[in-house]
């Protein structure tokens, strides 16, 4: 029997995800549409009722669906063999292209049909393929004709079965989503508050003074602590203080001192820092509570797109990107640095703000001098040898508390003092830099310049890590 006399249903498109496949296929006189969907129930195979899945789907395919497009170019121009309540048999139009003697073996429909066809099946909470060896079975156009109306009303149950478990599934999506973003300001917010009772100490550190310095400059070499008494409260107070004995007494009590100036500057940062982070916290929390009884895929999205505008750095929702981009300059010196040396990495903040870090020494200058622009924000590890790290900025903006504190890990990382818990970080705006002639690659002189007391965050610089763009 000749192909063009064989009754036929042959797919004409496809439209793929894991967990549906719908066909849109040509029968005698007519189209129609078939759906394979694997549901939470189960799933199956039916018809589907014309302009079904626009009005519970709002598309092609349910709301948060990936499409395969490997498999939708493998699907067209099959031949569909047979339909069953839990699975489609189809031949691919691979092998009915290598092999068009197939044709008339389809339309004996022996029971000892010899050509592996395959079936599209719900199995395991997704749609799979596997090859198999049909039996006896009903040609497909057979029961779409005798059959239409309970194909299609099996059909109509899995597209509102799909279009349901699509509203849960990104329901949970989303509020997992949600959660992991209030952990992390949870984390931040401790960590902000762990630093505003070290400040606190600042000024207690700095009331001693008078006795710690005065017994330091008695002290002998090698001394492994100081005794005082401290008078400040108008009491005697038994005061000890541990010393590094490879320095010198003096020298210990003057860096604290100076550290505890440091913890004072960065007080009001801090603060800030925690109101922002407090911020952030009620607005995913208000996001949490409204996706979860959001009767509508419309009605969670536009709940989290209104955590993700309150808390951009922290909120990362299921298939959203971030383009944020390099400041003019960088981005005119990587492009012009195609097919040579980039003197910089790329990484992501938080906020999605591109961070520069220089590869070396002579990079640091390359990136410092010839590509940052004079409001972009440099950064350095403080006394140490490093990257240099810059933020671009636009004119008249200022660094963002959350933006300083990524870049400062950069910074301390990509230094010498990447062992250590805790780091001091300059920062300055790059027009207050200037390269003294005959000066060493990479040094520069700082005219202004403020100090951040970084404390390291271990998961924080691996996220930034994570971040690089290759």
């Amino acid at each position: 029997m000749s192909d063009e006399h064989v009754p036929s249903a042959i797919v004409q498109e496809a439209d793929s995800a894991e967990r549906v496949v719908v066909l849109k296929i040509r029968v005698p006189g007519r189209s129609a549409f078939v759906i394979v969907g694997a549901t939470r129930q189960g799933g199956g195979a039916g018809l589907l009722p014309q302009g079904a899945r626009q009005e519970l789907w709002a598309g092609r395919l349910p709301p948060g669906s990936a499409r395969q497009r490997g498999r939708e170019d493998a699907l067209e121009k099959a031949r569909l063999v047979a339909i069953t309540e839990q699975e489609v048999l189809f031949e691919p139009w691979s092998a009915r292209r290598e092999n068009p003697a197939n044709a008339e073996a389809l339309a004996a429909a022996s029971p000892a049909w010899p050509v592996l066809v395959r079936s599209l099946r719900a199995q395991g909470g997704r749609v799979v393929v596997t090859d198999v060896t049909p039996g006896t079975f009903t040609p497909f156009v057979e029961a779409f004709e005798a059959q239409q109306s309970a194909l299609e009303a099996r059909g109509l149950a899995i597209v509102q079965a799909l279009a349901d478990d699509a509203i849960e599934i990104h329901r949970g999506e989303l509020v997992r989503a949600l959660e992991k973003a209030r952990v992390r300001i949870d984390r931040r917010r401790a960590a902000i508050q762990e630093d505003l009772a070290k400040i606190a100490q600042a000024d207690r550190i700095a009331s001693q003074a008078q006795w710690l310095v005065a017994e330091a400059t008695r002290a002998p070499r090698g001394a492994t602590k100081l005794v005082v008494t401290d008078w400040s409260s108008g009491e005697a107070v038994p005061m000890e203080v541990l010393l590094d004995p490879a320095k010198s007494a003096r020298e210990q009590v003057d860096a604290m001192f100076k550290r505890a100036k440091r913890l004072k500057l960065g007080g009001k940062i801090a603060g800030e820092r925690l109101a922002q982070a407090d911020g952030h916290a009620l607005a995913v929390a208000i996001a949490i509570e409204a996706v979860r009884a959001a009767p509508s895929v419309l009605a969670m999205k536009e709940a989290a797109r209104e955590a993700k505008r309150a808390a951009p750095r922290d909120v990362s929702l299921p298939g959203a990107t971030t383009n944020a981009g390099v400041s003019a300059g960088a981005k005119t010196s990587a492009a012009g640095a195609k097919g040579r040396r980039i003197a910089f990495r790329t990484f992501s903040a938080r906020s999605g703000k591109k961070l520069l870090v220089g590869k070396g020494a002579a990079d640091n200058d390359t990136l410092t001098l010839k590509i940052a622009k004079p409001n972009d924000l440099w950064l350095h590890a403080k006394d140490r040898t490093g990257a240099h790290v810059i933020v671009p900025l636009e004119k008249g903006q200022t660094c963002p508390a959350d933006d300083l504190v990524d870049a400062a890990h950069l910074a301390a990382h990509f230094s010498e003092a990447r062992e250590e818990k805790a780091v001091d970080v300059q920062y300055t705006p790059k027009r207050y830099l200037r390269k003294p002639k005959g000066s060493a690659p990479g040094a520069v002189v700082v005219d202004r310049e403020k100090v951040l007391a970084l404390r390291f965050d271990a998961a924080l610089l691996r996220q930034l890590l994570e971040r690089e763009e290759i």
